[in-house]
């Protein structure tokens, strides 16, 4: 080759080697940008959105803590673990976390969830305020036997804690919804950065592909022959092939460029290799760069680094969590069946100390109970006694339900066991005078404390042989059906029991004369406080009345079964107020 051609050639190929030079750069460069992209959104999940995410999570568990040692503070006095949780969770859990939080809102720099989280931030500190009220009320023991400061911290976590911390779980559950989608979102740009990637460095390959079968068609002439040899070398890597020769590599142009495309041939199929398999999630695959300052290999070993740092320390997290959660569940699974099989065994307690139905059937013929406690255990109670020529009949509402009734209701039962068979005391009133006497000694053993607990109470006294009824009540009615007419026959105004009374409560007796066919009626204000209908109404007195007038001359078990039908029906979807008891006799 003499130096003419020499020079020549190495015009062409300069001129040819610059387009080349141009597609690579670009593609370096765009490469560059999108792994740096790339870096920058994974430094940014690790570092921000991950840990907000699981500070959002940590406080979403904090609100639930602090609803369920609220709750205990009230009703587990002797629960001193929880009380001292519930005070560090106001003095330095709260606090901490809230500020973490801030911290990385300024980070996020997104207004939305900024507005959603003062918003969340103002209403729990509202609740903690509640919560204070609460912790401050109920302090000794003298508190908590202080029924009005227990009704009223039970009043707080009703009507306050349990609401507001729904309300604020609902919003934390939405901001956390919003920011997975988000976090969700960023991972399919990433792995869409990863694919642009590998659909650039394939575009890259088969442009350069192009631009030297381009400058092989340029540079025709002395330095065809190199040059179809290097393009049918390129079609070769393009299927896939290996070839069997290699480009001489000689000192001019042609050799330094043969050099070039040998390198690049290999490099661009180890980096498709590479963005393919990171693209498919396989983070331990192997990169061997050209160089040390290899600015695409060195970007790609480190996304591959930092991708599977981040995964391994997700998959930690993910397993601590786990197990956090697991132990948790299992500690609260423990206690709900303790708490059930206590509540469970309490009922049948008190199914024990209740009369057997038959008992009355036995005794009156026809007669029901309709009797439907609001929770496992009941507050209402019906009580009877045959002493001789007289039957004893009651129908008893204890204040409260659930648990708390259910123990009114087997100091109740005692109670009028020790006055009518013990003591052999039958008139109704003077039962309800010493009903109320022994009630208000028995809840005074705490050293005098002051309480509202007591029961309403209808009580009626039945001498057989005159057909004679006696009644008296303490704030029940009794209602009495003769051929056909409603007789309400009104109680005293005073329940039994309650210090709030402060005079002698004295009790009203009524003598009524009954005759065959006629119709009493004993019950609690369960049935018409219930809430239901269109308008989500209480069923209220006049329509209760309304319902014994229709149905009082039909026999007495179809009764039973139409007011049943007749509650669930007004009922429908809505949880039962209180408990029911309506009993009804037919002499």
């Amino acid at each position: 080759m003499n130096l003419n051609f020499a020079s020549t050639g190495f015009r062409k190929v300069t001129i040819g080697f610059f387009f080349v030079i141009v597609i690579i750069s670009l593609n370096v460069a765009v490469s560059y940008f999108l792994l740096r992209e790339s870096n920058a959104t994974i430094g940014r999940m690790t570092e921000v959105v991950n840990p907000y995410m699981e500070k959002m999570e940590e406080f979403n568990l904090l609100v639930t803590e602090s609803k369920m040692y609220s709750t205990n503070w009230v009703y587990l006095q002797n629960s001193k673990e929880d009380k001292y949780n519930l005070r560090e969770l106001h003095r330095t859990k709260y606090p901490s976390l809230k500020k973490e939080l801030n911290n990385y809102l300024v980070l996020l720099n997104k207004k939305a969830d900024k507005d959603s989280m003062e918003a969340i931030f103002e209403e729990f500190e509202d609740l903690l305020l509640i919560e204070k009220k609460i912790m401050n009320g109920l302090v000794t023991f003298d508190d908590y036997e202080n029924a009005k400061k227990k009704f009223s911290a039970e009043d707080l976590v009703e009507s306050e804690v349990l609401p507001r911390t729904d309300g604020i779980m609902h919003s934390l559950k939405a901001t956390i919804s919003r920011n997975r989608e988000e976090a969700s979102q960023i991972r399919n740009e990433l792995i869409a950065s990863f694919n642009k990637l590998l659909v650039i460095s394939l575009s890259v390959s088969i442009g350069l592909f192009l631009a030297i079968l381009m400058a092989a068609t340029y540079i025709s002439g002395a330095i065809r022959k190199p040059v179809q040899m290097m393009r049918e070398i390129i079609l070769q890597l393009g299927k896939g092939e290996l070839p069997e020769n290699k480009i001489t590599v000689t000192r001019n142009v042609i050799g330094e460029m043969g050099e070039s495309v040998n390198r690049l041939s290999e490099s661009f199929t180890k980096t498709s290799i590479f963005a393919s398999e990171i693209g498919k999630g396989n983070l331990s695959v192997g990169y061997e760069r050209l160089g040390e300052n290899d600015m695409l290999g060195n970007a790609l070993i480190q996304m591959r680094d930092s991708l599977r740092l981040y995964s391994d320390e997700m998959e930690e997290k993910v397993r601590e969590r786990t197990q956090e959660v697991w132990e948790k569940n299992q500690k609260l699974e423990l206690a709900y069946r303790e708490i059930r099989d206590s509540i469970h065994y309490a009922k049948r307690i008190q199914e024990a100390i209740l009369p057997d139905e038959q008992i009355i059937h036995k005794v009156f013929g026809d007669a029901f109970i309709y009797y439907k406690p609001k929770d496992i255990v009941c507050g209402d109670f019906y009580w009877f006694a045959k002493k001789g020529d007289e039957i004893i009949m009651a129908a008893i509402d204890c204040t409260g339900h659930g648990v708390p009734g259910a123990l009114m209701t087997v100091i109740g039962n005692s109670i009028l066991h020790q006055v009518v068979n013990f003591s052999g005391v039958t008139d109704p009133a003077k039962i309800l005078n010493q009903l109320d006497r022994k009630l208000l000694e028995t809840m005074k053993h705490h050293g005098g404390a002051i309480t509202n607990d007591g029961m309403d109470v209808s009580i009626c006294r039945y001498r057989i042989s005159k057909r004679e009824l006696t009644f008296a009540g303490a704030k029940r009615p009794l209602y009495l059906f003769k051929k056909g007419e409603l007789l309400e026959i009104k109680g005293n105004k005073f329940p039994i029991g309650s210090f709030q009374y402060d005079s002698e409560k004295l009790f009203t007796e009524h003598r009524l004369n009954v005759n065959s066919g006629d119709t009493i009626y004993l019950f609690s204000d369960g049935y018409q406080d219930q809430f239901g209908g269109r308008d989500g109404k209480k069923f209220m007195v006049g329509q209760f009345r309304d319902m014994l007038q229709e149905i009082h001359n039909m026999p007495m078990h179809e009764q039973c079964s139409l007011v049943e039908k007749r509650m669930l029906a007004w009922q429908g979807g809505m949880d039962q107020t209180d408990d029911v008891l309506l009993m009804g006799i037919r002499f």
